[in-house]
């Protein structure tokens, strides 16, 4: 870290942290002297370390915690606090064995993992990893003693890194006689109804039932296309709950000609004709229709599709790909509450073309009491529905919407609590939208997935 930039910091309860780290670690000023190896600290003194850049000789070695003792310190910025070592013939550093004063982050990683500085030391495969300063890897680009080992977390353990900007976090192991490469066993940080904010320059002109949406916005959602004399056409919306899964409603699948082989999924599109710039498309591995839907009342109106790419991969996390967060079982929210619906079904209720972009709109939950048969024209209301309309009668969602989201905010996330279903026309006075309640189908997800909530 520039000199420019370091900084004097304010004392703690335990005067400036003596038993464990906050942040970086540039203010731990306790007295812990092994790495995370076991090895002894060298004195910051020691006049074996006068070729060293950060010595007790540094000009302002006061203000960085150095001096006459062989405490472990950060002052250049590392991730944590390290020391120099004595370690096979040569003077090296190591980062130390010190605890954070905060609790554990969960041990997983963000987008490709570059940044991941966890200690899981297993690769998918359940191979242990080879330690990054083991003469095993000495000869190989990425180790302890490479000139951005420090920077790019390796040193003198086996834990799961990516210098090289890969996929997801690797390390080296051993394939028979010789040292290879494998991805981790890591799990990826959940990111779960997290969005990208719309820009303050993005049009958000009105127009019938709803308004026009960046899929950026909406990265959850998926758009459903049959394949039919070579082109493929829209017929139904869904929600991309994990990377392989995509939920939507059963009633899409009343034809018994749509097989699974005649289903494409588009994720990462906002026109919805127009290939997207990070499109991903899917081939449909399986497809779970729920055993108990009812097609006369559309009860259990919930379907699950597992994507497969062309290499036979997931869908990868971007900026217009990412999952909806799921409800807890049972979890019910305030009536009223205001959620989102998004598709690219018809603008009107007797519109004869689809929407050229996605469309979002928002919606407020009814109470349990207006959304009854009285409500829906006598038509059948279970306790696995869930209305919601716009009270203003200008959202809502229409054809071509079907089995895309409900999303509602909960703790800063976008959660799914309902799956577009059936309705008395779209946006009429009065008249809700009636949706699949996603908290009832928890066990019957988890029991086809293999996703936990």
């Amino acid at each position: 870290m520039p000199l420019a930039f370091l900084q004097k910091f304010p004392r703690t309860s335990e005067d400036k942290q003596t038993k464990c780290y906050e942040g970086a670690g540039q203010s731990y000023r306790g007295n812990h002297s092994r790495t995370m190896s076991g090895a002894v600290c060298l004195n910051w003194n020691s006049p074996a370390l006068s070729g060293k850049r950060f010595t007790a000789q540094h000009r302002e070695a006061l203000l960085l915690g150095l001096g006459n003792h062989n405490f472990c310190r950060n002052p250049d910025g590392d991730t944590s606090p390290w020391c120099y070592v004595f370690k096979g013939g040569r003077y090296t550093w190591e980062h130390c064995s010190v605890p954070t004063c905060k609790e554990a982050t969960p041990d997983c990683y963000s987008e490709r993992g570059t940044t991941y500085r966890g200690s899981q030391g297993v690769t998918m495969s359940g191979a242990s990893c080879l330690r990054w300063d083991s003469p095993l890897v000495k000869n190989k680009v990425f180790n302890a003693w490479s000139g951005k080992s420090r920077r790019q977390g390796l040193g003198s353990h086996n834990y799961c890194r990516n210098p090289d900007n890969d996929v997801r976090p690797w390390c080296h192991v051993m394939n028979g006689t010789q040292a290879g490469w494998e991805f981790c066993n890591v799990p990826q940080c959940s990111t779960c109804g997290i969005r990208k904010p719309p820009s303050p320059l993005q049009p958000r002109f009105r127009i019938a039932g709803g308004r026009s949406a960046q899929i950026t916005s909406h990265p959850w959602m998926a758009g459903l296309y049959r394949v039919f004399r070579g082109s493929e056409h829209l017929f139904c919306g869904g929600t991309v709950i994990n990377r392989c899964w995509v939920l939507t409603a059963a009633h899409c699948f009343l034809d018994p000609k749509l097989t699974a082989n005649l289903i494409r999924v588009k994720l990462g599109r906002t026109m919805r004709t127009v290939p997207g710039v990070q499109e991903q498309s899917f081939n449909v591995k399986k497809m779970y229709r729920h055993p108990e839907f009812d097609e006369l009342t559309f009860d259990n109106d919930i379907a699950l599709l597992e994507l497969q790419s062309a290499s036979g991969s997931c869908a990868m996390e971007t900026d217009s790909a990412r999952p909806a967060c799921m409800p807890e079982r049972g979890q019910k929210l305030s009536d009223w509450t205001e959620c989102e619906i998004s598709g690219y079904g018809r603008q009107q209720e007797f519109s004869a073309f689809f929407s050229d972009q996605l469309k979002e709109g928002h919606v407020r939950l009814y109470p349990d009491s207006l959304c009854t048969p009285k409500q829906l024209a006598d038509r059948t209301v279970t306790p696995n529905m869930l209305c919601a309309g716009d009270t203003r009668n200008q959202d809502d969602a229409c054809q071509g919407d079907s089995g895309g989201p409900l999303v509602c905010l909960v703790n800063d996330r976008m959660h799914l609590f309902g799956i577009v279903s059936w309705g008395e026309g779209c946006g009429r006075k009065g008249k809700p939208g009636v949706y699949t309640k996603v908290t009832q189908y928890i066990d019957w997800i988890e029991q086809h997935t293999d996703i936990r909530m």
